[in-house]
């Protein structure tokens, strides 16, 4: 994939503070929504790691929109969809041009932190007006909680048995900790 857009790391020349921006490659441009997420980042106080990590993603996400020619501000549906399947079906660019190894792909669990900082950057731009309230909407869906935290108070009647989960994730499970309620409704 031609890279259009790149976190780059910026040192301001006044008192020099490092920041993480995302640049055009072609123009040198800043991308001036995705800095101004990353600015808001930095404000809350968010790990200098946290914000370098994002600045990839959203570059990535960046990237993807520009060569699917879509809209980065009002993707539909099947648009981000179509982002998280990609994310785990290219392969990766190989590490060295010496040794030509197997394929590389990104797990389905790195898909979802990619997913989690594009949802994350898009409900920052819903809120300052960038991206429509539609779009918004897209980013999360309401999922019934059948099994409760101990304490946890349902309301009455169960008014907050329900809480709004990512639209966009695979279901991953890590090593030692598999789905235990298919072997309930089993039994």
């Amino acid at each position: 994939m031609e890279q259009t857009y790149v976190a780059e790391r910026s040192i301001s020349p006044a008192n020099g503070a490092e920041r993480w921006v995302v640049a055009d490659t072609r123009t040198y441009d800043l991308h001036a929504e995705a800095c101004a997420f990353l600015a808001g980042l930095r404000s809350k106080g968010r790990s200098p790691n946290t914000e370098r990590v994002y600045a990839g993603r959203l570059a990535l996400y960046l990237n993807y929109c520009t060569q699917h020619r879509i809209e980065w501000s009002c993707p539909s549906f099947m648009a981000l969809s179509g982002l998280q399947q990609w994310l785990v079906t290219t392969p990766l660019p190989a590490r060295s041009r010496r040794t030509p190894a197997a394929p590389r792909y990104r797990s389905q669990g790195t898909a979802n932190a990619v997913m989690t900082a594009v949802t994350d950057f898009l409900r920052f731009g819903a809120l300052h007006g960038w991206v429509p309230a539609p779009t918004a909407g897209l980013l999360s869906e309401p999922k019934f909680l059948r099994f409760l935290p101990a304490g946890y108070d349902d309301g009455e009647r169960g008014q907050w048995r329900q809480a709004q989960v990512s639209a966009f994730r695979f279901q991953v499970s890590e090593p030692g900790y598999e789905d235990l309620s298919r072997s309930r409704s089993a039994a």
